[in-house]
């Protein structure tokens, strides 16, 4: 024990030791720092000019000779004379057919209608293609005689077909009930024009073979 106090002593004495001769000197004088001398310079403000726009001229039209009246000649404008359309003849409206019920009766070929005016040709060939797109003629009757039925039925505001009955018969019972099928499978077919007041349609529907 007594031993480690006096090696702790001896090493603190040594480190005491070569601090005082290892300590660092004063600083040495290294002289005044250098001066540079300055001078103020006083700044102008400094006025921005915009650049000149050169003005063009305005490039002035040379007026157009006018042409001189020459003394004794007169000169006159050739007239227009307006050709007036040939007045054809106007063709006076047929009057509607009575049908056996009454009422007037327009249509087009194969289809006769049971109304004073219906002006919806769209309808009408729609009506064709619906029922001869179910038109299937009879074998036996192919190449026979002419045959001719006519099929009446009535088209409701909603399409629906009503009242389907053969008017006129043909004389063959299977070309008459061909005829009716086409027409039973055809229903129901659109609705009835808007601008068609009536609330149904009467139709005579005619089937034709052998001409």
């Amino acid at each position: 024990m007594r031993g480690n106090v006096l090696f702790s002593f001896s090493l603190h004495v040594i480190l005491l030791v070569g601090l005082f001769y290892f300590r660092p000197g004063p600083k040495r004088f290294e002289g005044y720092p250098t001066v540079i001398p300055v001078e103020l310079v006083e700044l102008k403000p400094v006025s921005f000019k915009a650049p000149e726009v050169r003005k063009v001229a305005p490039k002035l039209r040379k007026p157009k000779p006018q042409p001189k009246k020459l003394e004794g000649v007169t000169v006159e404008k050739p007239k227009v004379v307006k050709e007036e359309p040939e007045q054809r003849p106007q063709k006076q409206p047929e009057e509607p057919k009575k049908s056996d019920k009454g009422e007037a009766t327009v249509g087009s070929k194969n289809i006769r209608l049971d109304a004073r005016e219906f002006p919806f040709s769209y309808y009408l060939a729609l009506l064709r293609s619906r029922i001869q797109s179910n038109w299937e003629p009879p074998v036996s009757s192919i190449g026979g005689l002419s045959l001719k039925t006519v099929v009446y039925f009535r088209i409701r505001r909603n399409g629906q077909l009503s009242d389907i009955a053969i008017e006129t018969r043909s004389g063959d019972y299977l070309f008459d009930q061909a005829s009716l099928r086409a027409v039973t499978l055809a229903n129901p077919l659109p609705p009835l024009p808007f601008d068609f007041s009536e609330p149904a349609l009467g139709v005579h529907f005619e089937f034709e073979q052998g001409r």
